[in-house]
């Protein structure tokens, strides 16, 4: 039984864990399913300190996260699902608080208001 492709939008914040945004897009190529990025400044930055490469060399399509212009800054261009790996706490409180001030949570409003799906993975803190 085969599914129809998703239409994914993958939510890059600038928590550490780079790696597991990277493993989920490693993952995504191989299947046919579409897929585009909206990468927060500090996700760059942190992609690079801990991958040692450059987030827009992943193979998919980064947006900007200023660039509202991205077709998935509206409901109306039907994506089925969003995740945001890793996500910031700075990112779940402002999408916990509607707070839309950056491509990034605009998008995740828009899945909630959709009720589309929509993933979180937070970073976490080990106390030591």
């Amino acid at each position: 039984m085969s599914s129809s492709p998703l239409k994914i939008v993958v939510g890059i914040a600038g928590a550490s864990g780079a790696l597991y945004a990277k493993q989920l897009l490693d993952f995504l190529k191989t299947t046919d399913h579409f897929v585009e990025i909206v990468a927060s400044d500090n996700a760059k930055i942190v992609w690079a300190d801990e991958l040692g490469s450059r987030l827009e060399d992943c193979g998919f399509k980064v947006y900007s996260k200023k660039n509202f212009k991205a077709p998935f800054a509206s409901g109306s261009a039907k994506y089925d699902q969003m995740v945001i790996i890793p996500c910031s706490m700075g990112t779940l409180g402002r999408i916990a608080h509607g707070i839309s001030d950056d491509l990034m949570t605009r998008a995740a409003d828009v899945f909630l208001k959709e009720k589309r799906k929509l993933i979180l993975v937070p970073r976490d803190r080990k106390s030591t």
